[in-house]
């Protein structure tokens, strides 16, 4: 009976396994990219690919944009606590998340591709993007540079010491 249901379970993760592959990666962060296209624009603006890393929860997609991954499951409408049923936005299924169900090997693999396609996706919006050169940086940092002076403001220039 053991040899049965480790036979069924070993089927059903090479299915997963077969999820695994770069060109399903893509599909997926496509699936993923347009969706957040959809609920917001310009979301690659705020995306930093340097420190892009899907396997942790402030620096993947939903992370930097809305503070950490199930923050961002809400915010970004991919779940919904309202009593209407909606139909199933799965992270998984829109690369926001590793293939679960498989060796931890595997869900490494799964985050590798996911990452990368994630940059390309990223960088491609970017790209195309005539404002963006205008941007000190694309995660929207606002921190002036270092050769800036601070100006005080017009009411400390008139006080007298």
């Amino acid at each position: 009976m053991l040899t049965f249901l480790e036979r069924v379970r070993e089927w059903w993760q090479a299915g997963r396994r077969r999820r695994i592959t770069a060109e399903k990666a893509r599909e997926r962060v496509d699936r993923g990219a347009t969706y957040l296209d959809e609920v917001d624009p310009e979301w690659y603006r705020r995306v930093d690919s340097d420190t892009l890393e899907l396997g942790d929860g402030q620096h993947c997609i939903l992370g930097q944009l809305h503070g950490e991954f199930r923050l961002g499951l809400g915010r970004s409408h991919l779940i919904t606590m309202s009593s209407a049923p909606r139909a199933s936005l799965s992270p998984v299924h829109y690369g926001f998340k590793c293939v679960e169900g498989v060796s931890d090997e595997w869900q490494a693999r799964d985050y590798d591709l996911l990452n990368a396609a994630w940059k390309d996706a990223v960088q491609r919006r970017q790209d195309a993007d005539p404002t963006m050169d205008m941007d000190a940086s694309p995660s929207g940092d606002s921190v002036p540079s270092a050769n800036v002076e601070a100006v005080p403001p017009a009411s400390e220039e008139r006080r007298e010491p």
